[in-house]
């Protein structure tokens, strides 16, 4: 029976990451010294303790009149804080996001080109987001809305950004239900797709920036359901991707331990159980994938603990769209084992359905 309490990540388990850490800008002498730490220094007290000298180095540059190093400095020392507290359930995990969130901010006027924050109100809380637009874009340009997964939130996008920014296209990344810096106001829910199409709401109002018919989606994991979802459920999407998505949660015991223990978190649940009823309730993109009429691109990795099954539920209700299927023999979840082939594939997908 998986007991409900704070479970310690095991040096397998944090080492099990080292590709997503890689590919999402972490210098590997971090991921080294890491592994080769101190026995009585936690994984969260290395990675917070990363963070602070990432800060420490981008106020050194700052003063010495280097803007964008700073940038750089501040966003790594945020992606520090985002590993720091992603294995964990407990007071860490705040700590972990507020930090993270900070530093963001700190990075985001500095990086090129620079992230603008937008806040979007919806219900009772708001939406946080960044746009950025493609360096010397000339009028309005394409855009995609990048979505993030379990626990993983807007700021973990950049490297992925600057594959569609390079290309011509902008980007929009935002935190939804149970995710980063909405967590505290909304936990995970089924209607991720209200939030989606709130973002594009107001990206269709930029009609001097953001091309409001060249609008895709791509999202990460379990931001690769809500991909599915938000495009189905919204016409003004015209490509989507599910990088390492899935279409329902029916099957809870292919989860690992840990990733069960995040599941009743993002879901604010008292215990496992609560949390199994409460996902399979809320993650089930079946009924309206139907619906899903634009182009779609599918990533899966055929070493992936989601069950390559998930890609013939998208086969058997996605009826209506086209489907790209992508399955890497050799990949892990999301195929971040894989380096930047897969990466770069999505990316050129992407922007060849919103530049043609």
């Amino acid at each position: 029976m998986t007991t409900d309490i704070q479970q310690t990540p095991t040096a397998e388990e944090e080492m099990l990451n080292w590709g997503r850490l890689l590919m999402d800008g972490l210098p590997f002498a971090d991921l080294i010294a890491a592994r080769d730490r101190d026995p009585s220094v936690s994984w969260f007290e290395f990675w917070m303790k990363r963070a602070d000298d990432y800060e420490a180095m981008g106020d050194t540059a700052l003063e010495q009149g280097h803007s964008l190093t700073a940038g750089y400095w501040f966003w790594v020392g945020s992606m520090a804080a985002q590993y720091a507290q992603f294995l964990w359930f407990d007071e860490r995990r705040p700590r972990g996001q507020r930090r993270k969130a900070e530093l963001y901010h700190r990075a985001a006027p500095l990086l090129d080109p620079p992230a603008i924050r937008i806040d979007l109100p919806i219900d009772d809380t708001v939406i946080i987001g960044y746009l950025r637009l493609p360096k010397n874009a000339q009028g309005p340009v394409p855009c995609a809305v990048l979505l993030g997964g379990l626990e993983s939130t807007k700021e973990e996008s950049f490297m992925f950004e600057n594959l569609l920014l390079e290309r011509g296209v902008a980007t929009f990344t935002f935190d939804g239900p149970g995710q980063g810096e909405m967590f505290e106001d909304v936990a995970l829910a089924g209607d991720y797709d209200r939030y989606t199409s709130r973002v594009v709401d107001h990206l269709v109002t930029q009609s001097e920036l953001v091309a409001s018919d060249r609008i895709g989606v791509l999202g990460r994991s379990l931001g690769g359901h809500y991909a599915l979802r938000a495009a189905a459920m919204d016409d003004r999407f015209v490509a989507c991707v599910s990088w390492g998505g899935f279409v329902q949660m029916d099957d809870w015991n292919f989860e690992y331990p840990m990733t069960k223990l995040s599941w009743k978190y993002v879901t604010k649940s008292p215990d496992l159980e609560t949390a199994r009823l409460r996902v399979k309730d809320a993650i089930d993109v079946r009924p309206v994938l139907n619906g899903l009429k634009c182009p779609t691109y599918i990533m899966h990795g055929a070493k992936d603990e989601t069950p390559i099954t998930e890609v013939d539920l998208v086969k058997e209700f996605a009826v209506n769209a086209d489907l790209v299927i992508d399955i890497e023999p050799e990949g892990d979840h999301c195929c971040h084992n894989l380096g930047p082939a897969p990466r770069l594939r999505m990316a050129d997908w992407l922007v060849d359905q919103l530049t043609q």
